[in-house]
């Protein structure tokens, strides 16, 4: 579910699966054992469509990973973590809890908007005109798919 300002709507009853937000921010954060991790990941997949770790935003947005990581400490974007928690021993026989971070999602949705907003700033500050941003021709032609094709390969032979 998404509200009309392209943030993800968590509703209440889903905390209970996915985690609780962190105070002040859009960050749901779950702990639970390894084996549970799976489960909590189909959840929020299925729940809330396609989703990319913080570092995979710069796909979507001419971002960097610290800007993500920002915006989502501000509360300007959902993520989704899964802490695994390891019950262990100190070496004096102390119960501890050891915690990893297992899994960071961000929402592919989201991101698209942070683009087109940043796209819009870019518009509106002069920076670049709507043409430069869609050009004439496309900047992905897919020559690249075929640097390692036996078939060019055969091809570049030839000649």
């Amino acid at each position: 579910m998404e509200t009309g300002n392209h943030l993800i709507q968590v509703p209440e009853e889903m905390h209970r699966v996915v985690g609780e937000p962190v105070p002040g921010t859009r960050l749901y954060r779950k702990e639970g054992p390894e084996s549970e991790i799976s489960y909590w990941s189909d959840a929020v997949l299925d729940r809330f469509g396609p989703m990319v770790s913080p570092g995979g935003v710069t796909m979507y947005a001419p971002v960097s990973r610290a800007a993500v990581h920002l915006r989502i400490k501000l509360g300007k974007m959902t993520a989704f973590a899964f802490y695994m928690t390891t019950p262990k021993r100190k070496w004096f026989g102390k119960p501890e809890v050891k915690r990893e971070l297992g899994i960071f999602y961000v929402p592919v949705s989201e991101c698209r908007a942070w683009k087109a907003e940043l796209e819009k700033r870019a518009i509106e500050k002069g920076v670049l005109t709507r043409e430069e941003l869609e050009g004439e021709t496309p900047d992905w032609h897919g020559w690249f798919m075929d640097w390692n094709s036996e078939f060019v390969k055969a091809r570049t032979k030839k000649k």
